[in-house]
């Protein structure tokens, strides 16, 4: 599944600028929408790219886990055979 990441919040969260607050926005292909936001330790020489790699790095699992679980919902289930079924591909309801 494509997810598009869009840097969300960018800022020195801390009173003594130690951290950075960066916010991902995550959409799939659906557009189903997940937001995270990681602290990172701010370091002279850190780049704004690198800050936000490092954000990615942290909330990989969560996005993961966001990611699986909306790959099912919206689908059909079938308890006759226990299977998962696009909407899309459902058989059309009889009248």
């Amino acid at each position: 599944m494509s997810i598009t990441f869009t840097v969300d919040k960018f800022l020195n969260n801390s009173l003594d600028d130690t951290e950075k607050l960066v916010g991902l926005r995550c959409v799939d292909a659906l557009g189903n929408v997940f937001i995270v936001d990681k602290r990172i330790q701010i370091v002279d020489g850190t780049t704004d790219a690198q800050y936000v790699q490092q954000a990615y790095t942290a909330a990989k699992t969560e996005i993961d886990e966001w990611a699986a679980s909306m790959s099912v919902e919206g689908m059909i289930f079938n308890p006759d055979d226990n299977s998962l079924q696009a909407a899309d591909m459902a058989p059309a309801e009889e009248e």
